[in-house]
């Protein structure tokens, strides 16, 4: 399976918008249509990264397995480059136009950085 980073953005955003600690149910409730399996595989990657947290409860609580869920500081710091609509989509088109969408997670945030900072730099010479 293919990861696919506007999901991951969606799962993260989801999480840090929830008024509380979400489980995976009620995150991919707010996010829409996913297919379960294709869900569940992102939710076990951004476990592994560390970027979220959450407590194993297996599948009689949560189909996912996943309730009490947090973003972890990574994920936090994660969250905060790519809110932005637009930081995202310039972001998604630089990899896009170097043929690179599926880039690491590691260039993914650099150029959301990088983003950020040519707003911030436009902002302040004005």
């Amino acid at each position: 399976m293919i990861r696919d980073m506007d999901l991951i953005r969606a799962i993260v955003l989801a999480i840090r918008k929830h008024e509380a600690r979400p489980s995976a149910c009620e995150v991919q409730q707010l996010i829409g249509d996913v297919d379960d399996g294709v869900f569940a595989y992102h939710i076990e990657l951004l476990t592994q990264s560390a970027m979220v947290s959450g407590i194993d409860t297996g599948p009689r609580k949560d189909r996912y397995g996943k309730a009490n869920m947090a973003l972890t500081w990574a994920g936090q710091e994660f969250a905060d480059n790519i809110v932005n609509d637009e930081v995202w989509t310039s972001a998604r088109k630089t990899l896009d136009d170097a043929e690179l969408k599926s880039a690491s997670f590691e260039v993914w945030s650099q150029i959301a950085v990088a983003k950020i900072t040519e707003r911030w730099a436009g902002v302040s010479n004005r």
